[in-house]
């Protein structure tokens, strides 16, 4: 059943990402639902389905936008087991680590993107990671500070 819900949040992250998303764009900033949402999955459900969701989200992506196909579904494959694979050695119960987790995974994801992208130059890879990969990580993981802070109330006010 958790795999049934987690593949329905990935669908529905990838929907709002490529319809609805585009309203909260700032200085062409916005943030990635989708990695979100694999973190999350890492996180509750380990790196072998972080991986395999991963390796399917990232393949729709990449039939959404082919131009460098296959990239996508390396870039969150590689993130789905990176957050699964760190969530054994931290306390990833902790509020605080899971906001720094969600920065570093979008930065990483954002860097071996823009490696693999074959519209980027090697001489201009610096200048896009510089440009938006700290702005999108900033702005998925204040994205995730309160969607997370939303849960843990939700958890509070209506116990299972």
């Amino acid at each position: 059943m958790n795999v049934v819900r987690n593949i329905l949040l990935l669908i529905l992250a990838f929907i709002l990402q490529t319809t609805w998303i585009h309203a909260f764009e700032i200085i062409d900033l916005k943030p990635d639902l989708v990695v979100l949402v694999l973190i999350y999955i890492a996180l509750r459900s380990g790196s072998f389905e972080a991986t395999l969701l991963g390796f399917a989200i990232g393949f729709i992506q990449d039939i959404d936008m082919p131009h460098n196909l296959g990239l996508n579904t390396l870039v969150n494959s590689v993130i789905g087991f990176a957050v699964g694979w760190i969530r054994l050695h931290i306390t990833a119960d902790n509020f605080l680590v899971q906001i720094a987790l969600i920065f570093g995974a979008v930065l990483l994801h954002d860097l071996i993107y823009y490696i693999g992208d074959s519209s980027i130059s090697w001489s201009e890879l610096p200048f896009y990671w510089l440009r938006y990969g700290p702005g999108r990580a900033l702005y998925t993981s204040l994205i995730g500070m309160v969607l997370s802070a939303f849960l843990v109330l939700r958890q509070h006010l209506l116990p299972v």
